[in-house]
């Protein structure tokens, strides 16, 4: 009789606790500029509730499409015009942050800003070298290897010149860690990356003498793509109170830590 109401009083617990039950899991399905947050998100959501966050990295638009077919609980990218995208009434769409991009260069690049007409310029092709831009006798290499990064810096700065230089990697990897070692092997090298994602090897330009960050996003830095959370249908049980932790005060800390720009919901 002590056993049962021991085991009694221990599920009743978890219960009151929020403490999940073993074996509940969550699947999300993100991509590389996405994947990142979801698995720090999932990481404290997990210590929290007890609930598995399984996070699995596919290509841009696959995690979203994971989501809205039934193969994943929820899918996440970084894209602009989302909405467009979503085919049926039924899905729900969630902005829970601003993914800022950035522009990083070799330490050994001695510039440190470029202006707005500068990065049109180095789109475009029409400045080819960084002695255009600085004292230094370098050929300008793009680093372009993220699609929904390239895409968002296109339309917001300048359609990419058909001549411009780039470096490839030899091998397919994961096109974020790819531009940070391109980026720290090349010193005429430029890449594009989500901020907070950059590594200690190289160097985060600024743009107009600014950086991404709560005050200057979106209206004076204007490179930044939404953070989006779909799921197929509206969010219930488990998968609600992930979200609800993802904008919690709990979830905006961690979005804070990985220089991402929370929504105010």
């Amino acid at each position: 009789m002590k056993r049962i109401t021991f085991i009694t009083f221990f599920a009743f617990t978890l219960l009151i606790t929020g403490r999940g039950m073993a074996g509940e899991t969550i699947t999300i399905a993100g991509d590389p500029c996405s994947a990142p947050l979801a698995k720090e998100l999932g990481s404290a959501f997990t210590k929290k509730t007890g609930i598995h966050v399984d996070v699995s990295s596919f290509s841009c638009q696959a995690g979203i499409d994971h989501a809205t077919e039934g193969k994943a609980d929820i899918g996440v990218n970084t894209k602009n015009e989302l909405s467009s995208d979503l085919q049926g009434t039924d899905v729900t769409h969630t902005v829970i942050a601003k993914s800022p991009i950035v522009l990083i260069v070799n330490k050994k690049n001695p510039v440190k800003n470029l202006t707005y007409e500068q990065v049109q310029g180095i789109f475009s092709g029409k400045i080819k070298n960084w002695k255009d831009v600085s004292d230094t006798d370098m050929e300008i290499k793009n680093v372009m290897l993220m699609p929904c990064v390239t895409h968002a810096m296109s339309q917001q700065a300048a359609l990419y010149g058909e001549d411009i230089a780039k470096i490839i990697p030899e091998k397919k990897g994961n096109p974020s860690t790819n531009t940070n070692i391109l980026v720290a092997e090349n010193e005429g090298a430029i890449g594009q990356q989500i901020y907070g994602y950059e590594s200690k090897d190289v160097k985060v330009l600024a743009i107009d003498g600014l950086l991404p960050d709560k005050k200057t996003l979106p209206v004076k830095y204007k490179f930044y793509q939404d953070y989006n959370v779909v799921t197929r249908w509206k969010p219930q049980g488990k998968v609600k109170e992930f979200i609800d932790f993802a904008l919690s005060d709990e979830g905006i800390s961690i979005i804070k830590s990985m220089k991402h720009i929370p929504v105010n919901q």
